[in-house]
């Protein structure tokens, strides 16, 4: 029970913390990518913290379009509103869709053996 966090969890958990928040992701991601030395771990902390800054970038462009929107008349009756509406939408399920693909990629993907510390001197004994 001392393996419960193995590297697929952690990964697991790097990944759905990015999902709820960006804060979230900081703490838990920066502490796996400063304090853990597996390329691996650093890996999935540095792609989720890019596909969280995208869909962060995303939302923002659609939140000023929102704001801006409002400042005129008649806005959330118009076509500009529904467009708003669908996109937000559109972003939302994809945000979900991309964060369970990692997650379950983390939980799928077979990880390589850790190399031999002495494979020359096993080499050499062998020979």
């Amino acid at each position: 029970m001392n393996n419960v966090w193995n590297k697929k969890w952690k990964s697991v958990l790097v990944w759905v913390s990015g999902y709820l928040n960006f804060l979230a992701l900081v703490l838990v991601g920066g502490f796996f990518y400063v304090k853990n030395e597996d390329e691996e771990l650093q890996t999935a902390a540095k792609h989720a913290f890019i596909v969280t800054i995208i869909f962060a970038a995303i939302s923002a462009f659609f939140s000023i379009f929102n704001y801006i929107g409002g400042l005129t008349n008649n806005y959330y009756s118009s076509d500009a509103y529904e467009f708003y509406s669908t996109c937000n939408t559109i972003v939302g399920i994809a945000k979900i869709i991309v964060y369970a693909v990692f997650v379950v990629l983390a939980l799928v993907k077979k990880r390589a053996p850790a190399p031999a510390e002495n494979t020359q001197s096993n080499e050499n004994e062998q020979a």
